[in-house]
């Protein structure tokens, strides 16, 4: 089989298919909703954030940080010199 005979079968095959695999289905929903959604930004632009959707993230920002410990216990400041090695103690005071 030549490679044009080859070529041909492939397009054919392409211009046939008219199922899509079970396997891919949840995958061409996906690709579709981007398209829509890509379509939509391209035609009309990015929207603006509202002030409530400001609010909003501020609020889950602001719990993230809230999370966070006041002590970073990486610091060699934080370090209890007492438990430290005398050669690690000449590190830390180097």
């Amino acid at each position: 089989m030549t490679e044009t005979q080859r070529m041909e079968l492939i397009r054919n095959a392409v211009a046939n298919a008219t199922k899509v695999a079970p396997q891919f289905e949840g995958l061409l929903e996906e690709l579709k909703a981007e398209k829509l959604a890509e379509d939509l930004v391209l035609e009309h632009g990015i929207q603006h954030a509202s002030k409530d959707d400001i609010k909003a993230e501020f609020v889950s920002l602001d719990a993230v940080e809230s999370d966070k410990d006041d002590i970073d216990e990486n610091d060699e400041e934080q370090v209890d010199m007492d438990f430290v090695s005398e050669s690690m103690r000449e590190v830390f005071d180097s």
